[in-house]
């Protein structure tokens, strides 16, 4: 878990690290290309010495340099090349890793369900699958290889500038470890700096979100102005903590810049006095050579460590980023390719029902806890449900039907066991599930589309016939016919535009354009006058003849239509008709 100073823990750091299972070749070609041009590098250091110390000590003419000049450029061109191949190999493992890892979140948010969702802030989650995600493009395609690269080239080009010169040697010796020391006492300051800033840019994406769908309210009740300045207040601290994380970057690289260049002037200050002879210490000599090669190396000995402090402020947000995760899901999630490939062979097989099985739905001991609260709303009940049942379910609000229902088609954490078509319900594919029922819930969503459109989204491949028929009987063309556009009115988000009883009358038209074998209605004529619940209802008997069906309701109007009445009270089941009257 994240820790309570916004620090990522060691659990953290080892999840991050975790990831580059998603792309291991090009994780390890991105490591490993800087290493090799490094190699190339000491050799293209020395050829070009040797050219300039042949060219100006040894008088020896173009045509004789020609062969060292043809290798130097060879040099350059294999270094090119290693860059642009490390470059590429750097993108294809970030891109791998940032697709794999918002896959196994947007999986989580499936596996949580709707019930965890709704009560989270969507601009949060929004936020944490795509920005946050984003972030780790850093950590992955620069921060990482620069940090392998920082770990080993200058330690192993000091050894060999050590080996012909034991003085300039400890002089990277003693600058080189200065550098990381200061950077990580300033990255622990970076870290928790994008750790604010996340917390700040979640926020404000959720307050945002939430005052825009919200606008309407605020407008009729005259807030509208206030909750603007809520929105600048927001904006303007989202910027101070901007600023923040940019400063300490920019501190960061001054203070490799400063131990770089005192490291290199020391350098250069030393060689010149040594090839003018004005000071010697020891038995190492510098001609003009030696003295080119040390200051052609010096540069590239802090360049990994200076390229490191460049992207050190995407290790601190990939870090925080990684917070933010981890408290957003209540936890990291398990990267596991084994288990999580044999989850989904699992998940894929068509098991061939029987319909000789008259039992649809078989519950043992179910117990549903309200997801708020953690409240027992569903005790330890046991029921079976058989085929082509139309059972009306009734209680007071809040007594737990709505969880009875999403639970018995996986929508609900739920305790016990239930079976489908003789199937445990945790081991059927989803596919097949969604496939044979179907739920109208009493708040259905509404795209901002068309309403035809949004009639298709129940099955996208039907046509026009098709879904003018579920308009019909779900008495859409009521109301469709008195607006100019008719079924191809666009509607605004969440149904802006039309009633809720438009929107509910809507929303079971998909459910005759998807014709599923279980159906399952949360109150679908709870916004109708009596007349259209009246020809609904019977519209949808007719049609669920030959099919299973569970219908919540208050109507004793619907109720006594039906053949089977639960009521529900206390958490159990009361099949007592008189009881309920």
């Amino acid at each position: 878990m994240a820790s309570k100073n916004n620090i990522l823990d060691k659990s953290g750091k080892v999840w991050l690290g975790s990831l580059i299972v998603f792309a291991r070749f090009y994780v390890a070609m991105a490591i490993l290309m800087p290493l090799f041009g490094s190699v190339v590098l000491i050799f293209q250091s020395w050829v070009l010495s040797n050219i300039l110390n042949s060219a100006f000590v040894n008088n020896i003419s173009r045509d004789g340099l020609l062969y060292s000049i043809s290798l130097f450029t060879c040099l350059v061109i294999i270094r090119s090349t290693i860059a642009y191949v490390q470059e590429l190999c750097a993108i294809k493992a970030s891109e791998r890793i940032k697709v794999n890892v918002r896959k196994i979140l947007y999986e989580t948010l499936l596996v949580n369900g709707h019930v965890w969702t709704r009560n989270q802030v969507s601009g949060a989650i929004a936020s944490s699958i795509v920005e946050q995600v984003e972030l780790l493009d850093g950590y992955f395609r620069k921060y990482l290889p620069v940090f392998i690269s920082a770990a080993i080239v200058p330690l192993s080009f000091s050894i060999v500038i050590f080996c012909f010169n034991k003085i300039i040697g400890l002089i990277l010796f003693i600058s080189i470890p200065l550098i990381p020391l200061f950077m990580a006492l300033i990255g622990h300051g970076a870290e928790r700096a994008s750790s604010k800033y996340l917390d700040s840019f979640s926020w404000l994406s959720g307050f945002f979100a939430d005052r825009i769908r919200g606008l309407m309210t605020l407008k009729l009740y005259g807030c509208a102005q206030r909750e603007l300045s809520s929105v600048v207040r927001a904006s303007n601290d989202l910027k101070d903590r901007t600023l923040s994380v940019l400063k300490i970057a920019f501190l960061s690289s001054a203070v490799l810049e400063f131990f770089s260049a005192m490291g290199i002037a020391c350098i250069a200050v030393y060689v010149g006095l040594t090839f003018l002879n004005f000071i010697r210490m020891g038995n190492d000599s510098v001609n003009l050579q030696l003295g080119l090669f040390f200051l052609l190396m010096a540069p590239e000995v802090y360049q990994p460590l200076r390229q490191m402090a460049l992207y050190y402020h995407d290790r601190a947000s990939a870090y925080a980023a990684v917070n933010k995760i981890e408290e957003l899901f209540c936890g990291l999630p398990v990267i596991d390719l084994a288990t999580s490939n044999s989850i989904k062979n699992n998940k894929l097989i068509n098991v061939d029902f029987s319909i000789d099985n008259q039992i649809l739905i078989s519950a043992k001991d179910l117990e549903i806890k309200d997801s708020n609260s953690n409240r027992i709303v569903i005790n330890k009940i046991s029921f079976n449900i058989l085929r082509f049942d139309h059972i009306a379910l009734t209680g007071v609000s809040g007594v737990g039907k709505t969880s009875l229902i999403e639970s018995i088609i996986g929508l609900r954490q739920y305790d016990g066991q239930i079976r489908f078509e003789g199937c445990d319900l945790t081991h059927l594919d989803e596919a097949i599930l969604r496939r044979k029922t179907f739920l109208v819930s009493q708040r259905p969503y509404i795209f901002q589309d068309s309403i035809l459109e949004n009639i298709k989204i129940a099955k996208p491949e039907a046509s026009y016939d098709e879904i003018l028929e579920a308009a019909r009987l779900s008495l859409v063309l009521d109301f469709t016919e008195n607006i100019p556009n008719g079924l191809n009115t666009i509607l605004g988000k969440g149904g802006m535009g039309i009633s809720r009883g438009q929107v509910q009358r809507l929303s079971i038209a998909r459910l005759f354009l998807r014709n599923p074998d279980f159906i399952l209605l949360d109150e679908p004529t709870a916004h109708l006058d009596q007349d259209t619940e009246k020809k609904l209802l019977k519209n949808i008997l007719d049609f669920s003849q030959n099919k299973t069906l569970i219908l919540i309701t208050h109507s004793p109007f619907i109720y006594n239509n039906m053949q089977i009445i639960w009521h529900l009270i206390d958490g159990k089941i009361n099949n007592n008709y008189e009881n309920i009257i």
